[in-house]
């Protein structure tokens, strides 16, 4: 069986369509609500409402794209797709061509420009075909009314002036159309008055990029498959052209379509569909490769065997056949299970953190994630962590993490009490954490603050901890309950009650894992790929009733390692360096470009404040600064002389004036006449780059600490050359899209055959 799948336009919508819909998507939903201002669930409830076109449409898009999510949780992908007018938008978002929100966008500036045009209207026509349409239109010299929608050979949409449509009708009732119904919309859309709208529109639709459909999505303008550099064109065109919906259902059934299923409110596309297979012949014997438009009774031509991707991502040597192949081949070949994007990676991980995709975010790594990259990634359907900037929390910013449902990220340190204390006062509920040395006071009691046991005496945490671990004895310590001694301190201070101590005796620490690479295995060989199954079958025996899922984090750049990682059992991966080149992140352009240009050769090994006590340092650009070479320095001295002062003068000298801008400055709590350790004298100076890091300070050009991790070495080799090597690109969004979806494809490729050939 091949099969379609059909995304309804405008005049398909009802009261209270998305009903149950709603609160299994709620993500999704929340999106759509940020975009437009306004609530989608009650704005399907407003029948006055969804009288306004500029209203509707988007409503209309958010139901369609809510409805096939929800399809694609349950079945395989469609071997194509296809949306009638308005919705086409929808079926290029279910393909891949571009992400939900910006199709969003594009659909509200498509309704603002035509709610704007005026003095036009439409005329359904039933019963006279569309040649007959066109003949009486000749003959009564009505050559200023265009076919705006051939729905079948029975159904026309005509559309020009209200003054020559409502003059035609009567005509038309003669000539033995069953029905004429003039339709309430104020605009000729399809037709040649909706020029100066298109060229509008394209303006809009010039900032769009669009990505190759991993789906083929038929164009309303051509009736053939869309290409990823035509489809703003085509867009455009389809403002001030004609839908050949039926040209549209001839190709389908050409091609060997057996089945089409609509996702959205009514059943109008499904009832043409019907008569289209009730009239149109099968698919040839053999593909005819023409290029003249599809006809009833004619061959169209078939979709190109290959189709030249926006990136690097590979694409499946085998898998369900496309439209386009021959019809016996797509009734014979057994189908593979199709794997996609939103199916990687645990479910309970996606539910767990309000996400469509087991994609994290991280702000723990180099300081440049910040408001704007968490307001992006949450708008595309992920996780995210702000970074633990050093000072006060901002409120404002607490306050809007907790409302859209992204984390912090937290260190230890002397600021963690009062950073979780901030926390806490504004009901955050995910943190993720840096503890080299394992849980402290300050993460413990933010995990179980509010920890109580539920009615069956289950003990049940309210707050979530994902932790980064580098090996299976640093990941044992965040799978266990607190030390009882440190709960017994935080119960004594008034940190946590006994009810919250009592709960957490029988739950670990950590929520989430994230093994990152390399870490304190790192001289061993072992990298996070051969971490992650140890730390899996760890985290299997953890405490308590909810799962521990672990993930791999900062070492996945290519569709490949995305695809491996999940085989591994990867529960969810998450960005760092790649984080760190996005347009919304707090890097300065000119660091931006040198991190998305890095390759091997760029990066080195420096001691760095989180790994200095460890003796294992982190990778780092080494193009354009010497912050290696001045931390290696300070490291050295620091393991040769406890105090600063024990320096030789000459050398110490040297620092001051080149790596420290003046004297050293005191230990923290410390008195006038203390000396300064070099030990702090090293992390000052660590912590003070990474603070100018982010800006690129021009006083100290030469000290940035850029963190390199293996995921942007391997990203910008395989990105080489297409539109993702530019930083200007990098969105979170559009990086998690293109990782995912290839990664889902080469799954989905190399997914065993069932024996009965059935997904």
């Amino acid at each position: 069986m091949t099969v379609v799948w059909a995304f309804p336009g405008q005049g398909s919508q009802r009261k209270d369509m998305g009903a149950g819909l709603f609160d299994r998507h709620s993500a999704t939903l929340a999106r759509a609500d940020a975009v437009l201002g306004r609530s989608v669930r009650e704005l399907c409830a407003d029948q006055a409402a969804l009288r306004d076109t500029r209203v509707l449409q988007p409503v209309l898009y958010t139901i369609g794209a809510l409805t096939y999510l929800d399809r694609a949780a349950r079945e395989p992908q469609p071997h194509c797709m296809i949306g009638h007018s308005l919705g086409e938008y929808t079926a290029l978002y279910a393909s891949g061509a571009l992400d939900f929100e910006t199709g969003l966008r594009l659909v509200v500036a498509r309704a603002e420009i035509m709610g704007r045009a005026s003095g036009g209207a439409m005329l359904a026509v039933v019963g006279l075909g569309v040649e007959r349409l066109r003949e009486v239109m000749r003959r009564e010299g009505a050559d200023d009314i265009d076919v705006a929608n051939h729905n079948s050979p029975r159904q026309t949409v005509l559309s020009g002036p209200e003054d020559s449509v409502r003059a035609l009708a009567p005509v038309l009732r003669r000539e033995g159309a069953g029905k004429c119904v003039l339709l309430h919309i104020s605009v000729a859309a399809h037709s040649r008055y909706m020029a100066e709208a298109a060229d509008e529109l394209g303006a809009v639709l010039d900032t769009v990029t669009f990505h190759e459909p991993r789906v083929p999505v038929l164009s309303n303008v051509t009736a053939r498959p869309h290409r990823a550099d035509r489809i703003a064109l085509r867009l455009r065109e389809h403002m001030c052209q004609g839908v050949r919906w039926w040209d549209s259902l001839a190709h389908l059934v050409a091609q060997g379509v057996t089945e089409l299923v609509e996702l959205g409110p009514g059943s109008v596309l499904t009832k043409l569909w019907a008569t289209a297979r009730a009239e149109l012949p099968g698919p040839p014997a053999t593909p005819d490769t023409g290029e003249g438009p599809a006809r009833p009774g004619t061959r169209p031509e078939a979709p190109p065997a290959a189709r030249e991707g926006h990136d690097t991502g590979p694409r499946p040597a085998s898998g369900p056949p496309e439209p386009g192949t021959r019809a016996t081949t797509a009734r014979s070949a057994p189908r593979r299970p199709r794997v996609t994007r939103e199916r990687l990676g645990a479910a309970r991980f996606r539910e767990r953190y309000a996400t469509d995709s087991a994609w994290v975010v991280s702000g723990t790594g180099d300081g440049a994630a910040g408001d704007e990259v968490c307001r992006a990634a949450r708008a595309a359907g992920l996780m995210a962590f702000t970074d633990p900037s050093p000072g006060a929390p901002d409120p404002a910013s607490l306050g809007e993490a907790a409302r859209s449902g992204w984390g912090s990220g937290l260190r230890p340190g002397p600021e963690a009490d009062t950073r979780v204390t901030a926390l806490l006062a504004h009901d955050v509920r995910h943190v993720e954490a840096d503890h080299p040395h394992g849980p402290d006071a300050a993460l413990v009691r933010f995990r179980f603050t509010g920890a109580h046991r539920g009615p069956a005496g289950t003990p049940v945490a309210v707050r979530h901890v994902l932790a980064r671990v580098t090996g299976p004895g640093q990941a044992a310590a965040f799978l266990r309950p607190p030390a009882p001694s440190l709960l017994a301190g935080l119960v004594r201070t008034g940190a946590l009650t006994e009810d919250e101590a009592d709960a957490a005796r029988e739950l670990p620490v950590a929520s989430d894992l994230a093994v990152q690479d390399p870490g304190g295995w790192h001289e061993d060989g072992a990298d996070a790929y051969q971490l992650l199954p140890a730390v899996a079958a760890l985290a299997a025996r953890a405490p308590g009733t909810e799962p521990v899922h672990v993930g791999l984090c900062g070492v996945v750049g290519t569709p490949e390692q995305a695809a491996t990682a999940f085989a591994l059992g990867a529960a969810f991966l998450v960005s760092t360096s790649l984080t760190a080149c996005a347009p919304e992140a707090r890097l300065a352009p000119s660091l931006k470009d040198t991190l998305a240009r890095a390759g091997e050769d760029d990066v080195t090994w420096a001691p760095t404040e989180r790994h200095a006590a460890l003796g294992v340092p982190g990778r780092v650009v080494r193009r354009g600064t010497l912050f290696p070479a001045r931390s290696g320095l300070l490291h050295r001295l620091l393991c040769e002389h406890r105090y600063f002062a024990d320096i030789p003068a000459p050398r110490r000298r040297h620092i001051e004036e080149h790596l420290l801008g003046g004297p050293a400055p005191p230990p923290p709590g410390s008195r006038a006449d203390d000396r300064p350790l070099t030990a702090d004298v090293f992390r000052w100076y660590v912590r003070e780059t990474a603070r100018r890091t982010p800006a690129g300070e021009p006083l100290r050009p030469v000290d940035h600490q850029l963190r390199c991790d293996p995921e942007a070495i391997c990203f910008n080799r395989a990105a080489a050359g297409t539109a993702l090597a530019a930083w200007t690109a990098r969105t979170p969004g559009a990086l998690a899209a293109h990782l995912l979806t290839h990664a889902a494809e080469l799954l989905t490729a190399r997914a065993p055959v069932p024996a009965d050939g059935r997904p």
